[in-house]
């Protein structure tokens, strides 16, 4: 049975709530499929959400009272009356949640629409024999990347994880899970190289990983990073 980690928890949570990218939704989907704890750990998600996520129950009072003292004072006695009517039309938590988010996320302060988010990038690392196998998934919106280890042995040694751009220079992004999916907060000064065309490796190092960020393994791992 695989022992779930608390990153495997909230990638589950976050799956259910839909907040996922269609490359990292693949990849849990593809996890689900064979690994039973995992998909157990949806399933009690969903179990858990259900009550929010049906948006079958009326708000409490003081949560209007509490969106009223929120909203700024309206110039028009009409019009905010008609705002905060709009407000009370919507018959559930989750409905009125989505409305804000919807409004913060497509518009900016100044009422402006945000640019278009970037597509996700995905790769698929393998190796000649077949002896390694996973697949990772990177959100340049957020500088989020899963990796999830398919096939991955290193022996006492530590997976770790590479980007290699086009000037051909190998830069750590950190030590992955053999057994089960990482999730990766991919360093700002590195987002630059995460690119389509560029490739991800992996080397197996010492704890704490390699010395003074030189590969000290073999390649066992590589892919070419591709836009979904």
């Amino acid at each position: 049975m695989t022992i779930l980690h608390e990153d495997d928890m909230a990638l589950a949570g976050e799956y259910v709530l839909g907040l996922l990218d269609a490359a990292s939704c693949a990849t849990v989907e593809a996890r689900m499929a064979t690994d039973s704890s995992f998909a157990a750990e949806i399933e009690a998600w969903r179990l858990r959400l259900q009550p929010m996520l049906g948006g079958d129950e009326a708000p409490p009072a003081h949560m209007w009272r509490a969106i009223e003292s929120a909203l700024p004072l309206p110039t028009d006695q009409d019009v905010g009356a008609g705002k905060l009517l709009f407000w009370r039309s919507l018959t559930g938590i989750s409905v009125s949640a989505a409305a804000i988010l919807g409004i913060l996320l497509l518009q900016r302060p100044d009422g402006a629409p945000l640019p278009a988010p970037e597509a996700p990038l995905i790769a698929a690392l393998g190796s000649e024999t077949g002896s390694a196998s996973l697949t990772a998934s990177y959100d340049a919106n957020t500088g989020r990347m899963i990796v999830t280890p398919v096939s991955l042995d290193t022996g006492k040694l530590y997976p770790e994880l590479w980007i290699i751009p086009a000037d051909g220079t190998a830069r750590s992004l950190g030590i992955v899970g053999s057994k089960s999916a990482t999730a990766i907060i991919v360093p700002a000064d590195l987002r630059q190289y995460l690119g389509s065309g560029g490739t991800l490796a992996i080397t197996p190092e010492p704890e704490g990983g390699a010395p003074g960020g030189k590969a000290t393994g073999p390649v066992i791992a590589s892919g070419k990073i591709a836009t979904l």
